[in-house]
């Protein structure tokens, strides 16, 4: 019966999932150079695609679609998904650790950009030319920072990653993460959002809510938006970035010294920045739980106190019935609490995932891995 119902659940989350991947690959190849299907719409219609992208199909669909199935209420999915409170100093680790990712993340860009440069990869220039007004950032804040790190957490490690905990632990961060990846569907972005989603998946799984993921997805893709407005600008915050890149090139050993101090500073900053998060998370489930055997002892005396009523010590006459009622739908709810309780403490000792389940699965492996492939081979072929 439990291995049914973690079927049902991570089928459920796969289903919703594929159709997104679906509709997400057709406007990939759509918009792609090649067709330039949407080529018509302007920037302007490119910002509105955009943000359907995100709330209209990514988060839509993976909220209303996985009720549907689920049958279940809408706090509930949201609740399964990991939105769940947390202190203001959780949220203020969030930010930093934030910070930390996206310092890494330009890092880890550059690496990976030289090794695809070396396997013959060319890099369209972009398009640095032109003005960068303020209210055209307020708006890139929007659709790059803001509904990304809410569509697409909600997504990945809302939907998916809890869909996929029937498969464990580990392997629901690394499918998710790998997912993740693949959703950009661009062969420049898929290996820094999949180690980004491994370690936002880490701290979802651990935290037990999905705040932390969408807080720091927010502060790196806001500061990754600011340092282009910065450099369009002339603001100079991204100078310190140039420095290094420029010291790569022209000094290696002082760059080499340098990254190396920079990345054990940043780790170490890092860890204690997850530690604390970490504890955060602990103190708010110590709490959760108190309160809950609070409102349990509360429910308890109440059912003891109705049923020394119905044992004839006050005589009830015609509310006789009623407060029979109220006993057994007390009686049911304890139950039915209890058994939640211990489905949710469970952890399966073996998941065997249906034909459907692995179907799915391998077909957004291969939908996504093949448009990414797609990406690389012409960027090698189109010089």
């Amino acid at each position: 019966m439990y291995r049914d119902f973690k079927n049902k659940t991570t089928t459920n989350s796969l289903i919703p999932y594929s159709i997104i991947v679906l509709i997400f690959v057709t406007i990939r190849i759509l918009s792609s150079d090649l067709v330039g299907a949407f080529d018509f719409l302007g920037t302007v219609g490119s910002y509105i695609l955009n943000a359907f992208a995100q709330i209209g199909i990514l988060f839509t669909i993976s909220v209303f679609v996985f009720k549907g199935l689920q049958k279940a209420k809408l706090k509930q999915v949201f609740k399964f998904y990991g939105f769940k409170k947390m202190s203001w100093k959780g949220v203020l680790y969030s930010f930093l650790l934030g910070i930390i990712v996206y310092i890494i993340n330009v890092f880890v860009v550059t690496l990976f950009s030289n090794i695809l440069v070396l396997l013959g990869y060319n890099y369209q220039s972009g398009t640095s030319g032109g003005s960068y007004p303020f209210w055209l950032f307020l708006i890139n804040i929007v659709t790059t920072a803001v509904l990304p790190a809410i569509c697409e957490e909600t997504a990945h490690r809302g939907m998916l990653l809890h869909g996929l905990s029937s498969f464990g632990t580990t392997k629901a961060i690394i499918f998710s993460s790998i997912l993740f990846g693949l959703m950009h569907m661009n062969i420049e972005q898929f290996f820094y959002t999949t180690a980004i989603g491994f370690a936002l998946g880490y701290l979802t799984t651990f935290c037990d809510t999905i705040y932390p993921a969408i807080i720091i997805h927010f502060t790196n893709n806001a500061l990754s938006t600011f340092m282009a407005f910065s450099r369009a600008n002339g603001l100079g915050f991204e100078g310190m970035f140039t420095w290094v890149e420029y010291n790569l090139q022209n000094n290696v050993v002082i760059a080499f010294i340098f990254l190396i101090l920079l990345f054990a500073l940043l780790i170490i900053l890092a860890r204690m920045l997850v530690k604390a998060l970490l504890k955060e998370s602990i103190l708010r489930k110590v709490n959760d739980m108190q309160e809950q055997i609070m409102e349990k002892v509360v429910r308890q005396s109440f059912y003891e106190e109705v049923k020394t009523l119905s044992e004839g010590k006050v005589n009830l006459s015609e509310g006789e019935n009623n407060l029979e009622k109220i006993i057994s739908e007390v009686a049911i709810e304890t139950d039915n609490s209890d058994e939640i309780t211990n489905n949710m403490l469970r952890e399966p000792t073996r998941y065997k995932p249906n034909t459907l389940t692995k179907v799915l699965l391998i077909c957004c492996f291969v939908l996504m891995g093949l448009v990414t492939l797609a990406t690389f081979f012409i960027g090698v072929l189109c010089r």
